[in-house]
């Protein structure tokens, strides 16, 4: 956290903007909140504006719990302002490690400050569950930077009824366009993406196509309409759906062995 410094003040105007835009949902960044205790005087901030605005707001950040643990969090709030639901990023990515075979290990002789401030992810409290929340609008599944990487998330979120998958980021890189696609094609949702101004990607798409993404490596705001209807009908009658051969999926559910 940087002292003095309120994150809310970039994030705010942008759900008035929203609210004011007729916008249903706005979605932020990955951990653009920083350290934060939740509920605690950024979440009201953000609440007060959801509830003025009467809009849900998708917002991430790093979750302070009180033992001095942590998680990498992304928040929903309602229209009301209430604090409807969060999710936790499951998979873990690291850049520091050791063992074989590779990623298997963080690096030894650290103390905890080191990981906070090099590698979070190691010593993050890590999500248990693939929760898919229900708007009054549509069906919504979350996925959290690296989960994106794994086709089983959207695929299990998109099965357990996810209309519309958020896939919120904050890293330099690019969102894989190719990662949208396929997972829309496969699995039938729409799709938002977002990422920190230095990186780029932010998308609003449909199955068939992206409808709106933001320039690279600025800050930016856009807008699109999802057509919902023609993605249930889509859901509806899928020949993958209901095609599909769970028999054959077993290895899906079992670790890798090293080779």
């Amino acid at each position: 956290p940087r002292p003095g410094y309120d994150p809310t003040s970039a994030i705010v105007p942008y759900i008035h903007r929203a609210g004011t835009e007729g916008a249903q949902l706005v979605v932020f960044p990955e951990y653009v909140l920083g350290h934060i205790a939740v509920p605690g005087d950024e979440t009201k901030r953000i609440s007060a504006a959801a509830a003025e605005q009467q809009i849900y707001v998708i917002v991430g950040c790093w979750e302070d719990f009180s033992d001095g643990e942590y998680a990498n969090t992304i928040l929903l709030f309602d229209r009301s302002g209430k604090i409807a639901g969060k999710y936790r990023k499951t998979h873990a990515a690291v850049d520091h490690f050791e063992g074989n075979p590779p990623w298997s290990k963080p690096p030894a002789g650290k103390e905890r400050e080191w990981f906070i401030a090099n590698d979070p992810e190691w010593t993050m409290q890590k999500g248990t569950s693939l929760p898919v929340f229900e708007f009054d609008f549509a069906k919504i599944g979350i996925m959290t930077c690296y989960d994106g990487w794994f086709p089983e998330p959207a695929r299990v979120l998109s099965l357990k009824g996810a209309e519309l998958i958020v896939w919120v980021n904050g890293r330099g890189g690019a969102v894989e366009d190719f990662i949208v696609k396929s997972i829309m094609f496969q699995s039938h949702v729409g799709m938002i993406t977002t990422n920190q101004a230095y990186g780029s990607g932010t998308m609003i798409a449909e199955p068939t196509h992206i409808l709106q993404r933001t320039p690279d490596k600025t800050e930016a705001y856009i807008t699109a309409t999802i057509n919902l209807k023609r993605i249930r009908a889509m859901r509806a009658n899928s020949r993958n759906f209901q095609q599909r051969r769970p028999d054959l999926y077993s290895p899906l559910i079992e670790p890798m062995e090293a080779e």
